[in-house]
Parts: C-alpha cells; sequence; structure tokens
C-alpha cells in the first residue's frame, strides 16, 4: 500500500498522522468478507478517526457510517486516518483482539509506529519504506503545498483545488476547518485527514 509512504506531515507539532487499511486477501480469503468488514469498520469508527472509508465512500466526502457501511463489499479497503495517537493505538487494539483473520497496514512515523505495535505486542510481517523523491524535484509542488497534495496518495487532491482552497481561505470565504473539509471531500479512500489540514492551513 505504497500510496501512504509519501505523506509529508512530519512537521506537524500539534499532531501525528497515522493511516490504517484492513483488507481481506483476493483469492485467499475474500470470499463472504463482507460481514468481517463492517465489524472492522464499526471498530474504528467507534475509536473516533479523522476520517474513515470502505475505499469508494469516506467520512470525508460527505457519507454518513450507515451509508459506508451498506455499500462495504467482499473486496472492500477498510481505511482510516488519526492524528491522535492514543485513538490510533485504541483501534488498532481492537482490531487485533476481533482476530478476523484479515491483512493490516498500517502507515506513519517509523518510531511511533513500532513503539505502539510493542505496546499492543504486535510484530510486524512487512515494512515498506519510503527513499524520498528522485528526478526533477522542480515539477512538483512547492513545498508548503506537499503536506496537503500528500495525503491523498492517489493525486485526488491536486496542487489547484489547494491554491484555489488557500485563495479562499485568505479572502475570508472559508474557515481553516471547512477549507479542511473541502479538500478532503474529493479523496474517495479516506486516507486525507482534515484536521490535519486545517492545522496546516492554519499558517495562511
Amino acid at each position: 500500500m505504497t500510496h501512504t509512504l509519501h505523506r509529508r506531515t512530519e512537521a506537524l507539532k500539534d499532531a501525528e498522522d497515522f493511516v490504517s487499511m484492513v483488507l481481506a486477501t483476493h483469492g485467499i480469503n475474500d470470499k463472504g468478507a463482507s460481514k468481517k468488514l463492517r465489524q472492522i469498520f464499526e471498530l474504528i469508527s467507534d475509536a473516533n478517526p479523522d476520517n474513515i472509508s470502505n475505499d469508494c465512500l469516506s467520512r470525508g466526502m460527505g457519507y454518513t457510517d450507515e451509508e459506508i457501511l451498506r455499500d462495504i463489499k467482499d473486496r472492500s479497503i477498510i481505511t482510516s486516518a488519526f492524528s491522535d495517537r492514543t485513538c490510533f493505538k485504541n483501534a488498532l487494539k481492537k482490531v487485533k483482539e476481533a482476530d478476523l483473520g484479515l491483512s493490516v497496514v498500517v502507515s506513519g512515523n517509523y518510531k511511533a509506529v513500532f513503539d505502539i505495535a510493542k505496546e499492543l505486542g504486535i510484530k510486524p510481517h512487512t515494512v515498506n519504506m519510503s527513499l524520498g523523491i528522485f528526478g526533477n524535484k522542480s515539477l512538483l509542488p512547492e513545498e508548503n503545498i506537499l503536506p496537503l497534495c500528500t495525503m491523498c496518495g492517489h493525486g485526488m487532491v491536486s496542487k489547484q483545488r489547494i491554491e484555489n482552497t488557500i485563495q479562499k481561505l485568505k479572502s475570508g470565504k472559508l474557515t481553516p476547518e471547512k477549507a479542511g473539509e473541502k479538500l478532503a471531500s474529493t479523496c474517495t479512500c479516506g486516507i486525507f485527514n482534515p484536521k490535519i489540514a486545517t492545522l496546516i492551513l492554519k499558517k495562511y
């Protein structure tokens, strides 16, 4: 799940940035998995995530938990974004205790993730790490834009949308909170964190 590895939120001082994804393995245990995935959704939802999705519909897009639950299928991926370590740890604890035999992928600060895993008695199976950005970096969005762009690993929150949102923020047409929600509304997989976006946008 490398689309979550390139987030640039490490400079945040008021929050941490964690993402989780829970899914069945295609062709192995995906048949009839929707029931388990609905249970996972409810467990994580109870842990107060900043965003949560079934990889097609998310809270950030304006859907209710009931609407998202109804849309969960055998091959759905339950994704969530957290800015609070305690809430995130509680979500992982609930998923571990449920022991439903599904794959769990976690992204975040390396040390923070491994500290939480150790505290919960979880031994990671595989580790992927971002080695940074290679190539013509002059083509990238500006450094102050990258933390917002990279929170949506599928590129659904573009540089142009962010710049337009910042202009409306500066002109008083949007509050930082509403601006964060606006940007989250196009990230279908639910890993864009509107709370973290709000903290970044308050600088403007």
